[in-house]
């Protein structure tokens, strides 16, 4: 997927908009999270959200405990990691999707990532015959590495704290929950050819 510079989302340009949805692509987030990422008050917040809603880039859920919530959409997710670039030429991009290829069985039979390429599946421009692409999409299905539960909750906390404890620091909760799917995600993005949305399924 590619955007131009220039052009707005949801009444708001749409670079930020990426932003917006780049960092809560991997949690649920909230309109005070919306607030804080694109710095707008609260009616222009739920404006903004309203908008993303009814053009499909998110979605809301409903929680007794936690009330109203939103999640990016497949849409919201190819929005997230969406263009800004010049198309390139169709052997960069099949460079670029070649060295992806290579990176998801590197992390696919390493110990260290958390999360595991299920399956990985090429659309949009790069299927055509066009000498140029817009980019490479690709959508990315990620899946627990660890199939016990228990276990697996354990270690995301240890990679989190393994994070912050080497002097990373996070802008939100949610970029602290999603940082062992981030290092995934920031493993395989790969030179200004490619662009990828992540699909995540959660097991637990």
């Amino acid at each position: 997927m590619r955007i131009e510079p220039s052009e707005k989302i949801a009444g708001h340009p749409a670079l930020e908009i990426r932003k917006l949805l780049r960092r809560g692509a991997c949690c649920s987030w909230g309109i005070n999270f919306v607030e804080s990422i694109l710095n707008v008050g609260p009616a222009k917040a739920r404006r903004i959200v309203k908008m993303l809603e009814s053009d499909g880039y998110i979605e809301k859920k409903t929680d007794s405990s936690f009330g109203s919530y939103w999640e990016n959409t497949i849409k919201g997710n190819a929005l997230a990691l969406a263009s800004a670039a010049p198309p390139v030429k169709r052997f960069a991009a099949e460079r670029a999707l070649s060295q992806l290829l290579e990176r998801i069985v590197e992390v696919n039979s390493s110990d260290y990532f958390l999360y595991k390429v299920e399956r990985a599946v090429v659309f949009g421009s790069n299927l055509s015959d066009s000498e140029t692409v817009n980019d490479v999409d690709i959508a990315i299905q990620l899946v627990p590495a660890n199939k016990d539960r228990d276990i697996f909750q354990g270690l995301l906390k240890q990679r989190r704290q393994k994070a912050i404890s080497e002097g990373r620091s996070f802008n939100n909760l949610i970029e602290e929950l999603c940082w062992p799917q981030t290092e995934v995600r920031r493993y395989l993005k790969i030179a200004h050819a490619f662009s990828a949305f992540t699909i995540y399924r959660t097991e637990y």
